[in-house]
């Protein structure tokens, strides 16, 4: 029988969540930019000392989803006075096509529900043509863009809305 378990992070997480943090970017991206640039983003954006200040915001929570007991997934919400993110949502490779990413979109939908926002907003790769497709379907909008810097390459990513 499978558990599936949506766990927040803690302090106490911080090794896992950078070596997953750092997989699933790896694992997503790598493809297509050079390795130079991965290995300086994931220097820089999944550091222990990143981390550690990201999971200690009072406007962040970084979830697991965990499938008994062994980490599948990740996600990071965000919650100020601009609204309501889903900033990251990966899942590793061994557990993706199983619809694991839409549960975390559910939870992440359930939580700005409950902080009674009116939307939900997110970022995705203008290449990215999975996720694009995955968030028309769960009923996101192109909104606007933003330049996302992968060490020295600007990328473009498209902040997509859903209106709750």
């Amino acid at each position: 029988m499978e558990t599936i378990e949506i766990k927040v992070l803690t302090e106490s997480d911080l090794v896992e969540l950078q070596q997953v943090s750092r997989q699933t970017f790896w694992d997503t991206f790598a493809e297509f930019n050079t390795p130079e640039n991965m290995e300086t983003f994931l220097t820089e954006a999944y550091s222990r000392k990143q981390l550690l200040s990201e999971l200690k915001s009072s406007n962040s929570r970084f979830y697991f989803l965990k499938i008994d007991g062994k980490t599948a997934a990740y996600s990071k919400e965000n919650l100020d006075e601009d609204g309501f993110e889903l900033e990251r949502i990966y899942v590793l490779k061994d557990f993706r096509r199983y619809g694991i990413g839409k549960l975390l979109l559910d939870h992440a939908i359930s939580a700005a529900k409950l902080a009674q926002v009116k939307e939900i907003k997110l970022g995705v790769w203008e290449h990215n043509e999975n996720a694009k497709a995955f968030y028309k379907k769960q009923g996101f909008k192109h909104r606007s863009k933003h330049v996302f810097q992968l060490g020295d390459d600007p990328q473009t990513d498209y902040i997509l809305t859903k209106q709750l």
